[in-house]
């Protein structure tokens, strides 16, 4: 499938699958997930600091973070991902991405035990945080949310009135954050709440847990409303990502498309 077949493939599935929501231009993500072969991590790094090489030489407008997963059942796993994009930019980047899929197979590929493609979109409706810096955090805290579809729209209602609690109560947080939906590329519906951390020291828990805030907030409604969210959640699993700088690539300023 092309990507302009499948950008239009994945606004049909947004439209079904997202409640209301307004999307911005710029919002979609796609992340693209690298299992390296037993043994075989370090080839795999060399390899991919060699194609975040050949994107230099080619002056690549799209900037590529790569993190490795350093804990939960994806450990040893590393994500690329480029942000900031709006559909229309894939059709831009067509050309260039055939080249770039021929020097990945060549060096990468025969590094890999597994390799996936996902395409997200940034809610920035239910994120509290403008999106991601560069470089972004040291570390990233993923919580993945695979949701009953029957009760997605009482996730994003609860997301949105605990997003209010935190604003009343003046919850602390320990870095930015932000809400992402897969829109194309896994089981569904998925939403992804990555919370950034500079160190370890930053995973320390609140003083405060959730059920505490949304009582200071709300009152007796808090557990009401929480419980409401809950409910429409069908399984819950989460990750630490550690950022890795040397197997990224950010353009110059200038030619960045974020």
């Amino acid at each position: 499938m092309s990507k302009r077949n499948l950008a239009r493939a994945i606004l049909l599935a947004l439209s079904l699958a997202v409640p209301a929501a307004a999307q911005p231009a710029g919002d979609v993500a796609t992340i693209n997930t690298h299992t390296p072969k037993s043994g075989s991590t370090e080839k795999y790094e060399a390899a991919r600091k060699k194609h975040m090489a050949w994107h230099t030489a080619q002056k690549d407008p799209w900037t590529w973070h790569t993190w490795e997963v350093v804990s939960g059942e994806a450990s040893g796993t590393y994500y690329t991902a480029s942000f900031g994009h709006a559909w229309k930019d894939f059709d831009a980047q067509e050309k260039l991405e055939k080249a770039d899929l021929a020097d990945f197979a060549k060096g990468i590929g025969p590094t890999l035990a597994r390799s996936s493609t996902g395409y997200y979109v940034r809610r920035a409706d239910l994120s509290l945080s403008p999106p991601s810096a560069t470089p972004p955090s040291a570390y990233s805290l993923l919580t993945f949310y695979t949701l009953k579809p029957e009760g997605t729209n009482d996730f994003l209602d609860t997301v949105k009135k605990v997003n209010e609690g935190i604003k009343k109560t003046n919850y602390r947080q320990a870095g930015p954050s932000s809400w992402y939906q897969l829109v194309n590329g896994g089981e569904g519906p998925l939403f992804v709440f990555a919370a950034g951390r500079e160190n370890w020291a930053a995973f320390a828990p609140n003083d405060k847990n959730l059920d505490q805030m949304m009582e200071e907030a709300f009152g007796k409604d808090g557990a009401a409303i929480l419980a409401k969210g809950r409910n429409a959640i069908r399984s819950i699993r989460t990750e630490t990502i550690k950022y890795r700088p040397e197997l990224s690539y950010v353009p110059p300023k200038e030619t960045s498309s974020r």
